[in-house]
């Protein structure tokens, strides 16, 4: 049985995908000439003879499973999801005027990765494609340490390297001494993992990306599986690291509602999808 977290009534508002917005959750891939939303320009030059522009550090694939308590190295995967279009649902209102304006996809799942961020890459799906979307819902993590999730607490004895020796005599990244909500930006470097608290559903967010835009959750940042909305299934390329142990490589986190509670919702105003969008993804 999957640990859980019971959402009151919370309905999050869809945002357009831009990489301030997203700063504190991971990085925004896409191509920077069309891109809003970017308060810091990334690092551009002349490649390919001067046919093409290379822009430098993009997103960052760092593996932290020396953190990890197995002490189980890592290895880079590149693995493929085919995400299917998903169901929303009518908004539950006593306006029918309102009803017919929104629709809400409910949360009932969220995931980390505590020591690797996961960059996910859409193929085959143009920025002016007008049938099909998708959403990115994430969380930050409580600060609070009082009810940590089962990190692994036992690993066997052994002995360390001078450089393992040293990593580990500096700040733990899962004490929850920092902010997670400090914002930061690819052009920064990595982004350290999160703490080990549960989401913090109040301060959930989700985004509405369109096909030329990646995403890379940072390293134990809490997210829901890919929400994809409209006419066709989008395939994605997944690029992270894993060691397989199960709750080092991914944490799920179930979430429930209470008694006459609709729990965590992303209510999508319909008048940023579009019409065929609209007609696919209701119920």
């Amino acid at each position: 049985m999957l640990p859980h977290i019971v959402a009151p009534n919370l309905n999050l508002a869809v945002q357009p995908l831009t990489q301030d917005a997203f700063a504190e959750f991971g990085t925004v891939v896409e191509n920077a000439a069309n891109a809003t939303g970017r308060s810091v320009e990334p690092k551009v030059v002349k490649a390919n003879q001067g046919s093409a522009l290379k822009y430098i550090d993009v997103s960052h694939v760092s593996n932290l499973y020396h953190l990890a308590p197995s002490g189980n190295p890592a290895r880079a995967v590149m693995n493929m999801f085919v995400c299917s279009p998903r169901q929303l649902q009518p908004v539950t209102s006593g306006s029918d005027t309102a009803q017919e304006r929104a629709s809400k996809f409910p949360v009932q799942i969220l995931e980390r990765h505590p020591f690797t961020p996961q960059t996910f890459v859409p193929l085959g799906l143009a920025a002016d494609d007008a049938t099909t979307v998708y959403l990115v819902i994430v969380a930050p993590t409580f600060k609070t340490t009082e009810k940590p999730l089962p990190y692994p607490q036992h690993a066997p004895k052994r002995e360390r390297s001078w450089t393992e020796i040293f990593s580990r005599a500096q700040p733990s990244p899962f004490d929850n001494s920092s902010d997670p909500s400090a914002s930061s930006d690819s052009s920064h470097g990595p982004q350290p993992p999160k703490g080990p608290g549960e989401p913090d559903l109040s301060r959930a967010r989700a985004f509405l990306a369109n096909g030329s835009q990646a995403v890379t959750y940072g390293p134990g940042t809490w997210h829901a599986p890919m929400v994809v909305l409209g006419a066709k299934a989008i395939d994605f390329v997944v690029v992270q690291y894993a060691n397989d142990v199960g709750l080092e490589d991914c944490q799920e986190m179930e979430i429930r509602t209470e008694s006459g509670s609709e729990g965590l919702n992303v209510v999508v105003d319909d008048a940023r999808l579009g019409p065929e969008i609209r007609q696919r993804a209701k119920l």
